[in-house]
């Protein structure tokens, strides 16, 4: 089991990049995904972050076609879903809404270390002090903020050095989540790469 001074929350460079950028990509809508990972030793390992929508998540169908893709990309890469994320539409907004804590339920009965992750938009700057997310996890049925130092991005100054890289080749606007998917099937979405920068 993880030990009280380490982190109980790791997240690859290519996730927090990816949830990052779904964020910038559409900066005045809420945006959602699936975080995919291990779990090791009690800590959640984030591997991949992978975008579902922008906009209000409310479409039951769409969802449920969604996370079937996910789960077979998950067979064939022997990682699971570990979490969810989310940013809120309303920058002064901070809290969980009622579709996150729903859809972390429903992964948490799959993998009971999922959390959430919820973006703070307030503060879209971040620092290897302030990754500018509030993780969550369920304790019995309330969703408790873990606190930062729970959460460790790998290789944080270099991968915040890539965020900014990322940003200023405009590489938010290449980015896909299924929603566009939809629009335009030859679209990836689940296995898509960053740019390299």
């Amino acid at each position: 089991a993880a030990r009280r001074d380490e982190a109980m929350v790791a997240l690859s460079g290519e996730a927090f990049n990816t949830l990052m950028l779904h964020c910038y990509k559409h900066p005045a809508q809420a945006v959602n995904g699936v975080l995919v990972g291990k779990v090791e030793d009690g800590k959640v390992h984030v591997v991949k972050a992978v975008p579902l929508a922008h906009g209000l998540l409310g479409l039951a169908p769409m969802l449920e076609a969604a996370m079937l893709l996910v789960d077979e990309y998950c067979a064939t890469t022997d990682m699971v879903i570990v979490g969810y994320y989310t940013a809120n539409e309303r920058q002064n907004d901070g809290e969980l809404n009622h579709v996150a804590r729903k859809v972390g339920e429903r992964f948490h009965s799959r993998c009971n270390q999922a959390v959430v992750v919820l973006v703070d938009n307030t503060n879209m700057k971040p620092t290897v002090d302030n990754l500018s997310l509030r993780v969550f996890a369920l304790s019995g049925n309330v969703w408790q903020p873990l606190p930062g130092s729970a959460v460790k991005l790998d290789a944080a100054e270099a991968t915040l050095a890539s965020l900014t890289k990322l940003l200023s080749t405009g590489a938010q606007h290449q980015l896909n989540d299924f929603d566009s998917h939809l629009d335009d099937p030859s679209r990836p979405w689940i296995d898509q790469r960053l740019p390299n920068v």
